[in-house]
């Protein structure tokens, strides 16, 4: 698929948007998608998957020079359904609220929890159902 393809798999309304989301098609990260990351690079943590829940997969550059869009491929999802799967949310937010640059406000431990939760459910049934997953990001 092209730039232009990944475009307009995304170019929906925000109805759809939601709607997508609550059928577990979609998940969206408002906010807090680079301290979720951080929460599953921890050094403690278990596998080699850690980077493909947020950031992880091939990028797909954008022409018109935007963040352009990442994929994972079927197998990689799969992978990513099992690393969620195993991780625990409460113990990585206790191991990086120790750490010095860690902003740990009770707002962002439920955003994030939520993310976490969302994240999972939508890799667990893209596996469940062989399909990829594409990441579209808009900072």
């Amino acid at each position: 698929m092209t730039s232009a393809g990944f475009d307009a798999l995304f170019d929906v309304e925000f109805d759809e948007l939601r709607r997508r989301v609550r059928t577990g098609t979609a998940a969206w990260l408002e906010s807090g998608f680079f301290q979720l990351n951080e929460l599953y690079l921890l050094q403690s943590q278990l596998g080699g998957d850690r980077e493909l829940p947020v950031f992880g997969g091939r990028h797909i550059p954008d022409p018109g020079g935007g963040p352009g869009h990442v994929a994972l491929d079927p197998p990689e999802v799969t992978r990513t359904a099992a690393y969620l799967g195993r991780v625990s949310f409460p113990d990585r937010w206790q191991e990086w609220q120790q750490l010095p640059s860690s902003d740990s406000d009770e707002e962002l431990r439920e955003r994030l929890a939520q993310y976490h939760e969302d994240l999972r459910a939508l890799y667990a049934s893209s596996a469940e159902r062989g399909w990829a997953v594409v990441k579209h990001f808009s900072f």
